[in-house]
């Protein structure tokens, strides 16, 4: 087994921590990153409704672009939602008559 020198060890303990230092840097920073992350999820949602007049020519798919906010992502699944509120059979609506409408934000009104 080779000996090494005062200086050689002095170099390796330095590689040593060095390498520590880093890897602690790095969970630290991942730690920091993810409890971000965590918090940033988890603000409030507010659920409301609110009344829509159909206009002519409007559908479904129409109204769920106009209503749907960016966090929804399933088109489909909003607008089963506004059939199961409004007890739609189908995806026939009346010019002039109303639907209540779904929408999610941040801010509590």
């Amino acid at each position: 087994m080779r000996k090494y020198t005062n200086a050689e060890r002095i170099v390796r303990n330095r590689k040593i921590m060095l390498a520590v230092g880093l890897i602690i840097s790095f969970v630290v920073a991942f730690m920091l990153y993810s409890n971000r992350a965590v918090a940033e999820n988890s603000r409030s949602v507010y659920k409301y409704y609110t009344s829509y007049e159909i206009q002519p020519g409007d559908t479904l798919w129409d109204i769920a672009d106009q209503f749907m906010s960016p966090e929804m992502s399933d088109k489909e699944a909003f607008i089963d939602t506004i059939k199961s509120i409004n007890h739609l059979g189908g995806d026939d609506i009346t010019a002039g008559k109303y639907l209540v409408i779904e929408y999610c934000s941040y801010e509590e009104l």
